[in-house]
């Protein structure tokens, strides 16, 4: 009887955790004004930018996205990383 018990908690603890990890991420980090930024908030933004690209790609690896859907979320995310890369170049330049 523990036995079966513990096996179903298991399990419901690996679904449970899985449809957590299949949730698209809701909030897109901000990305600092490198004009005006310090040190500081670029490392911020840098680690929270980080951390929102994996969610994402973890919800497309795992999303039942039709493949038009799954471009364009993808596109979405490249702009948005591509953004922060101007953002992160401009930083640099300015220092």
């Amino acid at each position: 009887m523990k036995k079966a018990l513990l096996v179903t908690g298991i399990f419901a603890l690996l679904a449970s955790s899985a449809a957590f990890a299949c949730e698209k991420p809701q909030a897109k980090p901000e990305i600092p004004d490198p004009a005006t930024a310090v040190t500081a908030q670029m490392v911020k933004s840098n680690n929270d930018v980080r951390a929102y690209v994996q969610a994402s790609e973890e919800y497309l690896n795992c999303a039942r996205l039709s493949a038009a859907e799954a471009r364009r979320e993808q596109s979405e995310l490249k702009a948005f990383a591509d953004q922060f890369n101007q953002a992160i170049r401009d930083f640099k330049a300015r220092g």
